[in-house]
């Protein structure tokens, strides 16, 4: 049977364009370490309404107020689980640091370059998909 997922990214990076990754050490459903912030839409949602609801409650982030940007959707499919996966990534520059953050779930966050993202454990290898977010990144700061 062929199961399709929906989630929200948010895709929140800094000025030297490092992305914020969640550090799941403690609570990893998949035996990974990091992940993005974001999660499932809910079959009553729309994206946007999950990514606002995503934010608060891993993050206490009210994005009404935040500057963010709708960059696409990015699907991909899984041939193990038999699995479409629909990320819709929400892009946010922010000047807050990593500190400055309250995580309301996960054990914390950081910051990272892709290449040094492309090192870290993330659920499946996310080298396509994180090339793919720093080109629209570099487009976004133009």
């Amino acid at each position: 049977m062929l199961i399709t997922k929906k989630v929200v990214i948010a895709a929140i990076y800094n000025s030297n364009n490092e992305l914020l990754l969640q550090e799941r050490w403690d609570y990893s459903k998949h035996w990974e370490e990091w992940a993005f912030f974001g999660g499932w839409i809910e079959y009553w949602e729309c994206a946007i309404d999950a990514f606002h609801r995503e934010s608060k409650e891993e993050l206490d982030i009210d994005m009404w107020t935040m500057d963010y940007k709708y960059i696409w959707e990015y699907i991909s499919y899984n041939s193990k689980t038999n699995r479409f996966l629909f990320r819709h990534i929400f892009l946010l520059k922010t000047d807050l640091l990593h500190t400055d953050f309250t995580v309301l779930e996960w054990s914390g966050c950081k910051y990272y370059s892709v290449q040094d993202a492309k090192k870290l454990k993330f659920q499946s290898k996310p080298d396509r998909f994180l090339e793919y977010l720093m080109n629209k990144i570099s487009e976004n700061n133009k």
